[in-house]
């Protein structure tokens, strides 16, 4: 399958040809920084994160299908935030506005309380706790919860 580029293209911004996670779409060249890490899971439905260290802060971008549910499913969701890391590796980011080729977060959608998503990170991967991110601005029933193994070169 597919998956790993699209998603990878999608953590980092890039557009890609069609608007589902396992459609395999092919991404369509746009100016990014390369991740610093990539992670992926499968459970309760496929899912993306990016890390990309930007001075003091790291940005993680998210790319979540809905969990499966016939016709009911809900539909892939991206999010981006922003933090930094504690000395027990786990990032504090704080959900920030963005464009994406699935949605479009603004500064009056987030309001006064963005939420903070933890990302604890790990050996093998990390573990993320989203403070209802995803159920606040994507579809009902999107998730990006749980552990995310590591995909790619670790450096």
């Amino acid at each position: 399958m597919r998956f790993i580029s699209t998603v990878v293209a999608a953590s980092l911004g890039l557009a890609a040809a069609g608007p589902s996670l396992a459609d395999g779409a092919s991404p369509k060249a746009m100016k990014a920084k390369a991740p610093d890490a990539v992670f992926e899971r499968d459970e309760p439905a496929r899912a993306s994160l990016a890390l990309t260290r930007e001075g003091a802060v790291w940005r993680v971008a998210f790319r979540a299908g809905g969990v499966p549910n016939g016709a009911a499913t809900a539909a892939d969701c991206e999010l981006q935030a922003f933090g930094p890391q504690d000395a027990d590796g786990v990032i504090a980011a704080r959900l920030v506005p963005s464009e994406g080729e699935l949605n479009v977060i603004t500064a009056a959608d987030i309001g006064a309380t963005a939420p903070v998503i933890q990302v604890r990170v790990g050996p093998e991967g990390v573990f993320v706790e989203d403070s209802g991110a995803a159920g606040r601005f994507c579809g009902l029933g999107s998730d990006i919860d749980g552990f995310y193994r590591r995909i790619g070169d670790s450096d």
